[in-house]
């Protein structure tokens, strides 16, 4: 009887783990979408097999230095800073061909933080360049949709910490955080960061949204040898390079250390003004 128990419960786990590890094809625009599939194989089948999906991989900067969380760095008026929070939601509008024709209008939303650098955007046919439209910020109809309208592995869904400002029950008055800033500042200039000396920067709300901006890239076609991880195989990429400098060019952030939804208007405006300056083509 035991034996039985025991063969019992290793054929449960069995069962589990195969759940659990099950490969094939994770995109649900594709023909053989398997929705038990738990880790994509490159296997996903399109009405036009030259389609596939398209992903986008973020270089993170602070100017020329590399950008990482809890590194000091410092202002532009010389001052020791450190980040220990830091993302923004960018918006997809569309992308286009060399001729400026649209090749996918499709609005999407990723939520951009440093320690992630791979992102699934899209999909399209074979092509070698294509111009990308991005804006930081949520569209104002998303922005004022629930987030438990969404999957959990949306970036519009529930995130831990918050990324959404809902006050009272009218959508109108909700919205995503566009821009999260957290960090900490030397202000006295001791060499200490002191547990007083911190500046939160949350912006959010229809009127932040960025302008629109159009990249140029070169689209990389990653064949079932691609060993980059995040991006499955036969797939596409892109580039991008983030200057998380330029969020706070020139703002003097021992004087300037909080916003929040845009309560601060004149920093909120900067920072959304100086986004114009975040993103750029990579080389």
């Amino acid at each position: 009887m035991i034996s039985k128990k025991i063969l019992f419960i290793s054929l449960v786990f069995s069962l589990l783990t195969v759940s659990c590890n099950k490969k094939g094809c994770t995109d649900s625009l594709a023909l053989n979408y398997d929705e038990k599939a738990k880790k994509d194989d490159g296997s996903c089948e399109f009405l036009n097999q030259n389609t596939k999906p398209l992903f986008l991989q973020t270089h993170h900067f602070y100017d020329s230095l590399t950008f990482y969380l809890d590194s000091s760095y410092n202002d532009d008026f010389g001052t020791k800073i450190k980040f220990n929070r830091a993302s923004f939601y960018l918006g997809k509008n569309g992308f286009y061909d060399e001729n400026n024709i649209s090749i996918d209008d499709t609005v999407n939303h990723m939520l951009i933080h440093p320690d992630e650098n791979i992102y699934q955007i899209g999909h399209i046919s074979n092509i070698d360049n294509i111009k990308s439209e991005f804006y930081i910020g949520v569209d104002s109809i998303r922005n004022h949709i629930s987030p438990a309208n969404y999957m959990s592995n949306n970036p519009l869904s529930y995130q831990t910490p918050s990324t959404h400002w809902q006050m009272g029950s009218n959508p109108i008055n909700w919205s995503y955080l566009f821009i999260i800033i957290e960090g900490s500042a030397d202000s006295n200039s001791n060499g200490i960061f002191e547990t007083n000396e911190n500046f939160i920067f949350h912006i959010g709300g229809d009127e932040y949204i960025s302008n629109i901006y159009k990249i140029n890239s070169s689209v990389i076609d990653n064949l079932q040898t691609n060993n980059l991880i995040g991006i499955t195989p036969n797939s596409y990429s892109i580039n991008i390079d983030l200057n998380w400098a330029s969020i706070i060019n020139n703002i003097d952030i021992k004087n300037s250390q909080s916003t929040h939804g845009g309560g601060n208007v004149q920093l909120a405006e900067k920072i959304v003004n100086n986004c114009d300056y975040l993103i750029s083509e990579h080389f």
